[in-house]
């Protein structure tokens, strides 16, 4: 075997594996692409689900009657768990913060409060708590 015939062994694993990492990628960016939006339909804080499951389980008017307080129930105590989560991890990212700055200096001690500010504004959008409903 020849040089020639090596570069072409060569050449051609390289082609393989580049269109082998094109095609993941691509495949990759279209299945993200799908799955983000399903991932985000109920984000903590979302109302209960009961009309999806309606349409799902094909309740009746009836089932539907009996099922809608449990469900409102249901999700005023996930909003209260939401809301409780929110002032715990603000304890916690505090006390940490406190524990942390004797050993920072000054800028960044500033640094790290505007961190802890950014994760608080992160997780407030993220669990965008409203007030449970009321019966």
């Amino acid at each position: 075997m020849n040089a020639l015939d090596r570069w072409k062994i060569v050449l051609t694993l390289i082609a393989i594996f580049v269109a082998g990492a094109v095609t993941g990628g691509l495949l990759t960016i279209r299945a993200a692409k799908y799955e983000m939006p399903r991932r985000s339909e109920l984000p903590p804080g979302a109302p209960f689900a009961v009309d999806r499951w309606r349409a799902r389980l094909h309740l009746t008017p009836e089932q539907d009657l009996k099922l809608r307080p449990i469900a409102q129930q249901a999700d005023n105590e996930l909003r209260n768990l939401y809301a409780l989560n929110l002032r715990e991890i603000d304890g916690i990212l505090g006390r940490a913060q406190d524990r942390m700055n004797p050993i920072l200096r000054p800028d960044q001690q500033q640094r790290l409060r505007q961190m802890v500010e950014e994760r608080k504004q992160h997780l407030e959008q993220w669990f965008n708590v409203p007030e449970p409903h009321l019966p």
